[in-house]
């Protein structure tokens, strides 16, 4: 006769349900419903003047969303910051992992700092960034002025706000990638390097034939990773530029914020949320069919 379970001890089931009971609670909380609230908010007009009240328009606020001048503006804006952000980003993470690849003196020294700029929030960032791209008292003014040149240089003026939004997003970022390309590279058989050796490959072609097929699969990962963080980012730039000068550096998160909480009107900010999430999901999509699919 099997043994019989004791009483009030839990099955394999019951004690799995019980592990994850917080965890689908949370979701359902922070997760599940505002997105439900802010589906239902889409499809309404809002208004909290005289009384909360609502109106159903059904697709009117998605329709108005696609008419608007400033919605096409800031989604060209999220696209060329989110694009400048990631080959910056990926760029600076690749020469900081081969770097730290290399045997030189204070290695283990160098890595420990190299990581901190990823664990600085945004919003530090943000700030951070600010009074280094200042125009009088900047970092680019001040290497202008020790270089003799008698020039100020407003990084965050309207020709070059979003080159420098996306220089802090980098290199807020690129620890990160580096070190997950540096773990990668040291699964890397050394024979290969030796053979390389053997047909006597330079460095570029070492890395492109050897190094670089051990990192494709990373790359991919990172530069999803990478676009999905930049166009949904909102503090960063709130803190560093406002989305100024005028409206030069308003992303889908800021004019989202705008529309929303500044303007009052929630039910065309969540029309133009999902608009952003249809963008996500969109480039996360394509990236993989198009790069993902090919390297697993």
């Amino acid at each position: 006769m099997g043994s019989r379970r004791r009483i009030g001890e839990l099955s394999n089931l019951q004690f799995a349900l019980v592990l994850t009971l917080p965890v689908l609670i949370f979701l359902v909380v922070i997760i599940i419903y505002p997105l439900l609230y802010a589906l239902w908010a889409s499809f309404h007009k809002i208004m909290f003047f005289g009384g909360y009240r609502t109106t159903f328009l059904g697709f009117t606020n998605y329709a108005e969303v696609l008419k608007s001048p400033a919605f096409w503006h800031s989604l060209l804006v999220s696209l060329r910051f989110t694009i400048e952000s990631v080959v910056l980003t990926l760029l600076i993470g690749l020469g900081i992992a081969l770097t730290l690849d290399r045997a030189f003196p204070g290695k283990r020294a160098i890595r420990s700092l190299v990581i901190i700029p990823w664990a600085v929030s945004r919003y530090g960032a943000g700030i951070m960034f600010k009074y280094l791209w200042r125009g009088y008292t900047g970092l680019p003014t001040a290497l202008s002025f020790l270089l003799g040149f008698d020039t100020r240089l407003d990084m965050l003026g309207e020709n070059t706000v979003i080159e420098a939004l996306a220089v802090g997003n980098a290199w807020n970022l690129a620890p990160l990638v580096a070190f997950f390309l540096l773990a990668n590279m040291e699964t890397i058989p050394t024979r290969l390097y030796d053979m390389a050796e053997v047909d006597h490959l330079g460095p570029i072609r070492r890395f492109y034939y050897v190094t670089l097929p051990y990192l494709r699969y990373t790359l991919f990962v990172f530069t999803a990773i990478v676009a999905v963080l930049s166009l949904k980012i909102f503090d960063y730039i709130f803190v560093q530029s406002g989305g100024g000068p005028g409206l030069v550096s308003a992303t889908l998160t800021y004019q989202i914020y705008k529309e929303s909480f500044k303007n009052l009107n929630l039910g065309y900010g969540a029309a133009m949320s999902f608009y952003l999430l249809i963008l996500i999901l969109g480039l996360t999509f394509t990236l993989y069919f198009v790069w993902g699919r090919k390297e697993t």
